[in-house]
Order: structure tokens, then sequence, then C-alpha cells
């Protein structure tokens, strides 16, 4: 984590451009008077890898459109005990989480739902101090005694934090949230019903409180919705696996306590996710245990947060691809929903941008710009720039209530592509920033 003042890497942007539209164009351009058939290979691979793309998003969209009630996993007999004693972990970095750090603390408080044993609240932070809210973090402390301040003094990541939090935690369920997270009051029992039931950690839904702020906060809203009410709850009904996304994820601590956190990885709850799931543990997905965050407000926040996703993405894949090939006790369903997020995400990512090289290629080597359209073409442009609208419309149906406006579903609509491109630009980034060992774990400011 760092302090210093930071603005997006307009460089490295330079250097996306010159690698992979620039080079990529005066190659093709010299191929194509020598290899037309080339040319034409390559735009139709291209072309069917959107489709390929497209189609595993209507295929998560149409899986969740029912609404559907929990039941009891197959296999399991017998009545659920009840909701036992819960550990709040909140790991905080605060100088940059000052201001909602206390409002989070004082939720979980008081408006929490609390079984029979009571929860507990280990606020887990990296400070050496309390930055200027010392006295009022004590003084809560001192009224709620179910409150822990845990100074994980040489920490330097959330991950040293929630191992460090996990030694003194007393419950037997945990749930790990962020410093601007607000779950709702009923999330321990809605959680209990799987853990209890045989699964070792649920993902809860995370929703953007902050859509109004900005329009990038707007769009983050929308899209959390899509990650969050679509992709991450498909995952479960199409495949029967799931993923915990860093915050509003619910384990038994037994669970946690054996995987524990690695500290050299950037999306530590991914990793963690992949290694318990090779370990034979179970994780699901809620979308009905809600928890409101604060989305990055500045393109420079937001920058910084999706590289450092997607550069511990690329770590996961280049880590645990060898792992899943080799692994003969998940199934096939799980074994390739991993996949495809970890090597076909990275094949994606890499060539989707050939696309425009190739055409403006074409269009050197006939000396006029026009689209090769066939009946092929046609259906596959509809198809794929219609996955993103139609993404937002199930997103709507299904979001939490109150539903963002319409408006801000237009807007994403609009620009969906564009901004998936943008992404994408920012895992080639990443990728290059692993490969030159730039590691630095940046927290998003709130």
């Amino acid at each position: 984590m760092t302090k210093k003042k930071r603005s997006i890497e307009w460089g490295k942007i330079a250097e996306f451009i010159l690698v992979f539209l620039v080079l990529p164009t005066v190659l093709f351009t010299w191929i194509a008077p020598y290899s037309p058939r080339f040319l034409s290979v390559t735009y139709y691979a291209l072309v069917t890898m959107f489709i390929l793309q497209s189609t595993m998003l209507y295929a998560s969209n149409v899986a969740v459109l029912p609404r559907r009630r929990f039941r009891v996993p197959e296999g399991f007999a017998g009545e659920r005990p009840p909701v036992p004693r819960t550990t709040f972990i909140v790991s905080a970095y605060l100088p940059n989480e000052v201001n909602v750090i206390e409002e989070t603390l004082v939720n979980l408080l008081r408006n929490i739902e609390r079984p029979a044993d009571d929860i507990e609240v280990i606020l887990a932070y990296n400070s050496g101090e309390l930055v200027g809210i010392e006295e009022r973090l004590q003084e809560l402390a001192k009224q709620w005694p179910e409150l822990i301040l845990a100074n994980a003094y040489k920490s330097r990541s959330k991950s040293e934090n929630i191992n460090y939090a996990l030694d003194i935690a007393s419950g037997e369920m945990v749930c790990l949230l962020d410093a601007d997270h607000h779950p709702v009051p009923d999330c321990l029992k809605r959680a209990w019903r799987w853990l209890a039931t045989g699964y070792d950690c649920v993902q809860g839904r995370c929703k953007i409180r902050n859509g109004d702020t900005s329009v990038l906060a707007a769009l983050v809203e929308v899209e959390f919705e899509g990650i969050y009410g679509v992709a991450h709850q498909a995952r479960p009904f199409l495949f029967h696996t799931g993923l915990f996304g860093g915050s509003n994820g619910y384990w038994k601590k037994s669970a946690l306590k054996e995987l524990r956190f690695r500290t050299d990885m950037l999306t530590e709850d991914i990793d963690l996710t992949l290694r318990g799931t090779l370990a034979g543990y179970k994780v699901t997905h809620d979308r009905s245990i809600i928890s409101t965050e604060l989305a990055p407000e500045t393109p420079t926040a937001w920058w910084y947060q999706r590289k450092r996703w997607a550069q511990g993405w690329f770590q996961c894949s280049v880590r645990h691809t060898a792992p899943l090939l080799r692994d003969r006790t998940l199934g096939f369903g799980p074994r390739f929903s991993w996949l495809w997020l970890l090597v076909w995400r990275l094949i994606y990512d890499s060539l989707s941008h050939l696309l425009l090289p190739v055409l403006f290629a074409f269009w050197y080597w006939r000396s006029e710009v026009v689209l090769p359209l066939n009946p092929y073409i046609v259906f596959a442009v509809l198809y794929t720039f219609l996955s993103g609208p139609f993404e937002a419309l199930v997103s709507y149906k299904n979001a939490v209530l109150p539903r963002f406006p319409v408006r801000r579903l237009l807007l994403y609509s609009l620009v969906v592509f564009f901004y998936t491109m943008v992404k994408n630009m920012i895992q080639m980034i990443a990728i290059r920033d692993e490969w030159t060992g730039k590691r630095e774990w940046i927290s998003t400011p709130h």
C-alpha cells in the first residue's frame, strides 16, 4: 500500500497502443499482399472469438432470469443448527479509509441481527496510529466490548491484516468485509443456511450505493449488478462452483484458518478460492445476502483498482492453471468454469484488440474503407453488440431494490463495448507490470 499521489499511466497506454494496435497494423499490412487468405482467416477467427465470449454472457444471463429461493442441498439430512457466534473481520488501511471506517463499524454493531452466542467485530488495520479517529474508535470499543481494534503493525496488505485477525477470531462463522461495506441486518441467517448444509463459503452480493456521485460510479453500479447478480450467481447454476470475491463473504472459520491468505497475490480472494476448490472446499453464491459498498469516483482510483484486479487474476492464471489441468477430482463443470476464467479470459483479452489492426490492413490493401460483410459477420456484429445491453437489462430486472435509475441502464448500454475494451487494455498493462516485477498493492481510496 502507498500514500503517494497517483495519476493514470499514460505512458503505459502509449505502449499498449504501439504494441497492440500500431505494430500489428504494420505487420498485417505487410502480410496482406502476400497472403490475403491469412488476413481473412485471422478476421474470421477473431469474429468467432467474439461470438464465443458473447455466448457465455448470454448463457449466464438466461441462467439467472428466474428468481430462485433457497433449497436445502441434495444429500443433507437433519435440522440446521442455529446461527453460531460469528466474527466480522473488517480490513482497513486507515489513512486511506478514515472517512468510512467508523460508519461501517457502527452499522455492524447496531444493525446486524445477532445470534444467541453474539458477534464480535475485529477491525484489522495496518497503521501505527488510528490517524485522527483514535479517540472515537476507542470510545466505540468501550461502548461495544465486542469491538476489537487489532493493529497488524507490520502489515502491508489486506491479506496480512486478515491473517492476523484470524488468529484471534472466536466465531465459528467468519464474515470478511472491506472497510466501506454495510451488510443487510439478516446477513448471518442467510449465510449460515449454506454453511450449515455442507458449504464452506458463501459469497454475498455487493451493491454500489454511491452511483449518483459521478458518471464513472454510475457505470460501476450497473456493472456490479451484472457481476454479482448475473455472472457470479450463474456459476453455481451452470457449473456447480463459485468464487469468493474478497468482501461480503461468509466462511467456516475452520476452512479459512486451514487455507489462510497468501501475501504475494494481488487478488488474494481468487487465489484462496482456487486453493480451496482444489482442496475440496465448497463455495457458492447467494445474491440475497446484500452488502452495499462505494465505487471509485475518479478515473485514477478506478484505473488502479482494475489494474490490481487484472494483475491478480493473471497471477492466478499462472499459478493455478496447471494444477487445474492435472486435478482429477473436480467435475467437468467446475473445471470448465475455472479454465474459462483463467485461460480463455487471457486469450480473449489479448487477442480481441487485433480486430482493428486487421481491418486497417484490409482497408489499406483494398485502398478503400469497406466492411467485409456477409451473413455470418452481420450475425456476429449484432450478436456481440446486443450481449452488453441484454446483460444490462437482466441486471436491471434482478437488481437490488430500489433499482438504479433507467438512465444509468441506458448510459451503460451505450458505452459497455468501449468500457469493456478499456478493461481489456488494462488487463494487458497489468500483465506487462507482472512481467516487469511491478507488484505494488494499491488500496482504492474512499
